[in-house]
């Protein structure tokens, strides 16, 4: 049974999602019964959390290193569609770290005994790269308190388009040799391609149109930064010419002080002169 903490949600955070609604329950029962009501009132609000969150929660701090690797691969690879480097060599360095990382919690969720469907895995891909591409995010799941699913992956800020839809796909693993080494095959001709049937073809429509969404969707979010950045440089130029204004009509100011006060001295000595004749 997990013990009492300080953070209710980390006693119950290594508790599979199928085992989890009934080791919260007793968990808040034993608070409650030692006297802590707040505490148990407060792990009994706890929601179950999804597959995809459990297993990357569970994975990520657990590969800090990976992890670690996997959020500079995604900040040079955010450079580089800006402009800041080769994209070739930072997609292919975001793919050789994204991929360790996606598998590892692929691997948690079977070893505690879920069925991995083809869309389940979609969704951790997708939650795994929404959260590299959002600094809050990012923080959470480091910590292991990713709290949603995110079905809405994307840079915040690109220039050259969206993140392949390719990242959201697994990749086959590299086999494993089994036996000697062998002599070289003849290369095999390769397979006719097939078109999708049945649910593969609704499926891969499907894909398709949730990328043309995030390609809509981005190419709004960059229109919107530009009329910003165009905004605020227009406020900028219109700042500086008034503030040129102002200093032109301080100057003027100052020299029609100093004019002023000249001829107040000058009417003063002609007053004190007048004064004098008089005595």
């Amino acid at each position: 049974m997990p013990k009492a903490n300080a953070d209710p949600a980390a006693a119950l955070r290594d508790v599979a999602p199928r085992d989890f609604v009934r080791a919260r329950n007793a968990l808040a029962a034993r608070l409650a019964k030692d006297g802590k009501a707040n505490a148990a009132r407060q792990v009994g609000r706890l929601r179950r959390p999804s597959p995809v969150v459990w297993a990357l929660n569970r994975t990520v701090p657990a590969r800090s290193r990976e992890y670690g690797a996997l959020t500079q691969a995604v900040d040079r690879l955010r450079r580089a569609q800006l402009g800041q480097g080769d994209l070739r060599a930072a997609t292919a360095s975001y793919r050789a770290a994204f991929e360790p990382v996606a598998r590892s919690a692929v691997r948690a969720l079977r070893d505690a005994g879920s069925a991995v469907s083809p869309a389940l895995e979609r969704r951790l891909r997708s939650t795994l790269l929404a959260a590299m591409t959002d600094r809050r995010l990012r923080s959470e799941l480091a910590a292991g308190r990713l709290a949603d699913e995110q079905t809405e992956p994307g840079f915040e800020v690109l220039s050259r388009g969206p993140v392949p839809a390719e990242f959201l796909r697994a990749r086959p693993e590299p086999a494993k040799s089994s036996g000697p080494a062998r002599g070289p095959r003849a290369p095999k001709a390769p397979p006719a391609p097939r078109r999708p049937t049945g649910g593969a073809e609704i499926e891969a429509r499907r894909a398709a149109q949730q990328a043309q969404r995030e390609l809509r969707a981005l190419g709004r979010l960059a229109r919107q930064k530009e009329r910003s950045a165009l905004a605020a440089g227009k406020d900028v130029m219109a700042a500086r010419q008034r503030l040129q204004e102002l200093e032109q009509k301080g100057q003027a100011l100052r020299v029609a002080a100093n004019q002023a006060k000249e001829n107040l001295e000058k009417a003063d000595e002609r007053a004190r002169a007048a004064t004098t004749r008089t005595r």
